[in-house]
This record gives C-alpha cells, structure tokens and sequence, in this order.
C-alpha cells in the first residue's frame, strides 16, 4: 500500500511538474492596455498615446516590459521651425536601478538629457524631426515587476534647440508607468508550484500517518 501510494504521489507530481515548467517557458503576457488622447491647438486627438505592460519581457519573469506607441494626429505647433512630438516625459520621482532596456523610434533620440526626471525621450530639432503628424514613433524600457501609476509628466516640440510648447498630462490621465515609490512586486509561485507544495505536504502528512 505504502509502494503504491508512493508511485501515486510521484506521478501527479510529474504532471504537475510538467505544468509548471510550461507555464514557465511561456512567452510574454500583455497585462495591461490604455489609450490616453491629449489635445492640442482644437484637436482633442492631437497626439494619442497607447500603452502597453508586458510581463515574462526576453523570457525574464523579473522584468515588464513598458510600451508607448505614440500617434501624433496633429501636433506640429510651427511646422518648418518645430519638429513635431520631439519631446517625450515620463517623469519618475526617482531614478532606480532596475529601469533598463530604453527604446525610441530611432537612434537620433537622447535619452534622460533635460530635466532630470527618468524616463524622457528627446530630439532636437537640429538633430531631425521626430514624431510628425501622420506618423506613429513606438518607446519604451524596462523595470522588475512593479505597481502601475499615472505619469505626471509631459510631451513637447523642439524650436531653436529649446523644449517649447509643452503640454502637461491632466492630473490622472498621465500614461501608466512603474510606481518606482513603492518596491518592487514579490515573485510569487505558479499555481502549478503551490499544487506541488501543498501536494508534498500532504503525502508527507499521509505517509507519516501509515
């Protein structure tokens, strides 16, 4: 009876075994979506802004991956001179050191040049444009799991190599970022690893009692 209800146990735990590396080796999940538009000039869509928070980013369950694809509909306050949405602020309070993997539409972008507040994108209109309207500029970077907030941060144009008509997010509408002012999220075990936790107490538990 022992032998059997040992071979029990051990098979159950294969299956759960082979759940839990499958649910491992998953490839990366959306777990968050919203689309903030933001108004410029008349236009309540002026520049759009999706975002999008991925977990399991490279195959790494330590890290989500946050993504901004920005639509500029109209932003372009002095076309000729301005160089459209150039300008790109997610205001973090703090640096911290898990934030990594910066992206933006091209090479020309600077990254956390100007006011001392991660993650910001810019380039200068003496560089090229940036994002015009009618065209779509995708950014992004990386954290360990964290919370999300709203930013309160900002969008602007380049003109004469300065940040001018910037345009600040209504209080609540910012686009998601990490909440960097509370610690990261605990990892915690799969279902299928909590199955195999409570599974091996619970043989343990049984074979004691025989």
């Amino acid at each position: 009876m022992r032998s059997r209800l040992l071979a029990m146990v051990s098979g159950i735990a294969v299956f759960a075994a082979s759940i839990l590396g499958a649910s491992t080796t998953a490839g990366a999940a959306l777990i968050f979506s919203n689309t903030h538009s933001y108004e410029f000039g008349g236009d309540p869509d002026a520049v759009v802004i999706f975002v999008e928070v991925f977990d399991n980013f490279g195959g790494d369950f330590s890290k989500y991956l946050w993504q901004y694809t920005v639509t500029n509909n109209s932003y372009d306050p002095n076309p000729g001179t301005s160089n459209g949405f150039s300008g790109f602020e997610t205001a973090l309070p703090i640096a911290v050191p898990d934030l990594g993997d910066v992206f933006a539409p091209n090479a020309d972008w600077e990254t956390n040049c100007c006011s001392g507040q991660p993650v910001e994108w810019d380039i200068r209109n003496s560089v090229g444009p940036g994002v015009l309207p009618g065209e779509e500029g995708v950014f992004g970077f990386t954290s360990l799991p964290r919370f999300i907030t709203n930013s309160t941060g900002w969008f602007h144009t380049w003109e004469g190599d300065v940040q001018t008509n910037l345009v600040f997010y209504p209080e609540g509408d910012g686009p998601e970022v990490p909440n960097v002012a509370l610690p990261p999220i605990s990892t915690v075990p799969a279902p299928a690893a909590w199955f195999l936790i409570v599974l091996g107490a619970t043989g343990l538990a049984v074979l004691r009692k025989r």
